[in-house]
């Protein structure tokens, strides 16, 4: 449909070019040429009636927080020095398929028993484990400001939050 205007513009151009009594009604063709394109344009989209059914969302609390199990932690010091490589296992204990969850991390300097804490981070890791298996994960977390102090005996801490399960997993109700 726009290759009609396009045709009635050209032609519109090359009749005032060929002919000098038709320069006159150049600008008014054209106008109404752009006027009829914007409006048909407005129809199309208004009378566009496309639902977009949306997918099914399971609802955040089908998987508690206690059935995610983090295991075989590891905190490795990257590049630059205030952030780390955190890996691990995942174990999904509940009877949904876990999507997504946050992992919200604290570092605290603990020398001869007194901790001075560093700094809290939040990844949000995104793991498709199917219930009751375990699957590895990589993230990195940053504790700003951890570069000027000397961390010589780091503790960590972990929680897991806002679990998130995948729609098809739930059971038919």
């Amino acid at each position: 449909m726009v290759w009609a205007f396009a045709v009635v513009a050209v032609a519109t151009l090359y009749l005032a070019l060929r002919y000098k009594r038709f320069q006159s009604w150049v600008e008014p063709v054209l106008t109404i040429t752009v006027a009829i394109g914007l409006a048909a344009a407005a129809v199309i989209w208004l009378a566009d009636s496309r639902t977009v059914v949306p997918e099914p969302v399971a609802p955040r609390n089908v998987i508690a927080p206690e059935e995610i199990v983090l295991s075989q932690m590891q905190f490795t010091v990257g590049q630059p020095v205030t952030s780390y490589r955190v890996t691990g296992t995942i174990t999904n204990n509940s009877a949904a398929t876990l999507q997504s969850m946050r992992l919200s991390i604290t570092l605290a300097n603990c020398p001869a028993g007194t901790c001075t804490p560093v700094g809290t981070d939040t990844a949000l890791i995104v793991a498709r484990v199917l219930p009751g298996e375990s699957q590895p994960f990589t993230t990195f977390v940053v504790f700003t400001g951890s570069d000027l102090l000397q961390i010589t005996e780091p503790q960590w801490t972990w929680t897991v939050s806002d679990v998130r399960a995948l729609a098809r997993s739930l059971p038919p109700q």
